[in-house]
């Protein structure tokens, strides 16, 4: 059981912004015991977003995609993927109702790029997006399964947590329970509230903790598990209240 993680948009290959999502991702892989030892980071482009899926296909059997969802020319993600699985686009109604009203709302036309926002491979689950209006997507297609996901972090972390990871640890035989508790700290930078916490992050087993930035937030996030959601919540708290007791003050 191994998965592969391709982070797409030419922004990131540029080095424009920082690939955090691919960190996040990896370190939810890694507290559900799934081998990941492979990333990608591939531009805007189809042609080599189908070589790194095929790349991906040929050492792993989870492919995870993350980013060109939304309602640009560049984003090509969905297209690409259904393209090279032989399946075409559906459009989800629920997706669609919520990208009417929205269009609606802001008074401009829908365009069939907006249109592409509510729409996944035909065969595919649905991961709701909580927060924006492009759909993710789990497919299953013979010895390999692939997510897609969104690249905006506020989109792609709400998705991961409450739609993705319940689904991972089903798939990776993970029965327990888990538990997530986000704390947003304002006013310190990562490298310091990552050092205040070091011999926490060190240690750490389960819970887990991960840290990511967001606008002029850190967020950490701590996930427990157990055999019930009150034996995760036992587990989660000590750590939870040992956080706070060092960095509090900027919660």
């Amino acid at each position: 059981m191994q998965a592969e993680i391709i982070a797409v948009g030419t922004e990131i290959l540029m080095g424009q912004i920082t690939n955090t999502n691919g960190a996040y991702m990896a370190k939810q892989l890694t507290a559900l015991g799934i081998d990941s030892y492979h990333q990608q980071v591939v531009g805007d482009n189809g042609p080599r977003l189908e070589e790194a899926i095929k790349l991906a296909e040929s050492r792993s059997n989870l492919v995870i995609l993350i980013g060109g969802l939304g309602p640009t020319p560049d984003d090509l993600t969905k297209q690409t993927l259904a393209a090279h699985l032989n399946r075409k686009l559906v459009e989800d109604p629920d997706a669609m109702a919520k990208l009417q009203a929205r269009v609606k709302q802001q008074q401009r036309p829908m365009t069939p790029n907006n249109q592409l926002q509510a729409m996944y491979p035909e065969g595919a689950d649905i991961l709701v997006n909580r927060v924006g209006l492009a759909v993710g997507a789990w497919i299953v297609n013979g010895q390999h399964t692939y997510v897609l996901l969104p690249g905006p972090p506020k989109e792609f972390v709400p998705m991961v947590d409450h739609e993705l990871l319940p689904r991972l640890a089903k798939w990776s035989g993970h029965a327990e329970v888990m538990v997530s508790r986000v704390l947003r700290f304002f006013g310190i930078g990562e490298s310091q509230l990552v050092t205040d916490l070091d011999d926490l992050i060190a240690n750490q087993t389960d819970p887990t903790i991960a840290t990511y930035i967001k606008d002029h937030e850190v967020t950490v996030r701590v996930t427990a598990s157990g055999a019930t959601e009150k034996d995760a919540d036992a587990k989660l708290e000590p750590m939870v209240g040992a956080i706070m007791d060092r960095d509090g003050q900027y919660f």
